[in-house]
């Protein structure tokens, strides 16, 4: 590669090692190939929420049902309402033994609209996990 520059992250223990086995499992040839893997893919996603046009995704985020967290998804959804086409919702026990609400939507509409849905979901307390996918 050409013009390569270092940087330094720091991860929590757990962090590291589920790095190390996704490694081992993908075939990736450094943690620094993963990483540069799993940004690119999130440039990717970044690029194509601001096209111009309809787009489609699947929005997923695991989080800790407090009742600020119920009452500001049940906000989004009326603000987003014309956005969502479905969405599935259920109860998990995390590998910690806390439990949390799992969501995911489908949605449809303009990129930049999807984008603010997305950015207003990943604000949220308590949230281990948001994913979006978008086509």
């Amino acid at each position: 590669m050409g013009d390569i520059e270092r940087i330094s992250i720091s991860f929590s223990k757990f962090l590291l090692e589920e790095i190390d086995r996704l490694i081992n499992e993908k075939g990736y040839s450094s943690r620094s190939e993963l990483i540069r893997d799993a940004v690119r893919k999130m440039i990717l996603e970044n690029n194509t929420l601001d096209r111009e046009g309809i787009i489609n995704g699947i929005i997923i985020v695991v989080y800790y049902p407090t009742k600020e967290n119920l009452d500001t998804m049940s906000k989004l959804y009326f603000e987003y309402h014309n956005l969502i086409k479905s969405v599935n919702q259920g109860y998990i026990t995390t590998q910690c033994g806390k439990n949390m609400k799992v969501e995911m939507f489908i949605v449809e509409g303009k990129g930049k609209e999807i984008k603010n849905f997305y950015e207003s979901i990943k604000k949220l307390n308590k949230k281990i996990y948001d994913k979006i996918v978008v086509f």
